[in-house]
């Protein structure tokens, strides 16, 4: 899977910048953008999603059975969980670095995919995580466009209708998604594997637990603009139902 970033280089820096936080707040701080999480408790989160996948990749886990093997540490604070959290970012940056990217891997997304796909979601946890860390402790960080336009890509392949908070409607009708930021042309596709995001999307139904779209520029029932970092955040229900950096248009 091609990508329009390194996502080996994008995973290092982030986790690098995360770890450096977590290393220099107090970990009672809270997450207002992960409500009940503080840094401690979102650090503990990250480090045994790291731990997680690095074990599936650098153990070449393809069932769900051998899941049962891996075991992460539980109730670490203070240096000990700093220490986890670097161990488990170094673990995961080589398991991955490492691996051939199309070695398959199991994963909750599909039956066939592989290191690549480990790779694309980890860059997007880790942004996402980033984000949430550095927005509580005042220290903006913004997601680089070519990685947001492809998150929202990925959110929409392997998220949209997943889950629906409490209160939640089911989406009707049709959606178009535009970045206002990104530079290349939309093409009118339907081939939903293809890992070119070009900043425009046109979502034609949700029937959970996924939807279905084509990356094109396409009238839909409603708009959602803004730049790309904006959209992936309200996709991910971290800036609010009407942010002021995305402008939501019709019904």
């Amino acid at each position: 899977m091609e990508l329009p970033y390194d996502p080996l280089g994008v995973l290092q820096t982030n986790g690098i910048a995360f770890i450096d936080l977590v290393r220099s707040h107090d970990h009672d701080v809270s997450i207002p953008s992960c409500p009940g999480w503080t840094i401690g408790s979102i650090a503990d989160h990250q480090a045994d999603v790291w731990t997680f996948w690095s074990r599936v990749v650098a153990d070449g886990i393809t069932g769900r059975g051998a899941l049962q093997s891996i075991e992460a540490p539980t109730g670490l604070t203070g240096d000990l969980l700093l220490d986890w959290l670097s161990a488990s970012h170094n673990a995961l940056y080589s398991a991955l670095a490492d691996a051939p990217p199309d070695q398959q891997v199991w994963s909750w997304a599909g039956s066939d995919l592989d290191v690549s796909w480990v790779r694309r979601r980890m860059v997007h946890e880790s942004s996402v995580h980033l984000w949430d860390l550095a927005n509580a402790v005042g220290d903006p960080y913004e997601i680089p466009v070519e990685v947001a336009a492809d998150g929202i890509d990925e959110f929409l392949m392997h998220f949209m209708g997943r889950t629906r908070g409490e209160g939640e409607m089911k989406v009707g009708g049709t959606v178009h998604l535009h970045c206002t930021d990104t530079t290349t042309a939309a093409s009118n596709t339907s081939d939903t594997d293809a890992a070119d995001p070009v900043g425009e999307w046109f979502v034609s139904s949700v029937k959970e637990p996924n939807c279905t779209f084509t990356r094109e520029h396409r009238k839909g029932d409603a708009a959602v603009r803004g730049r790309a970092h904006d959209l992936l955040l309200w996709l991910w229900r971290r800036n609010g139902e009407k942010p002021s950096g995305v402008e939501i248009i019709g019904n």
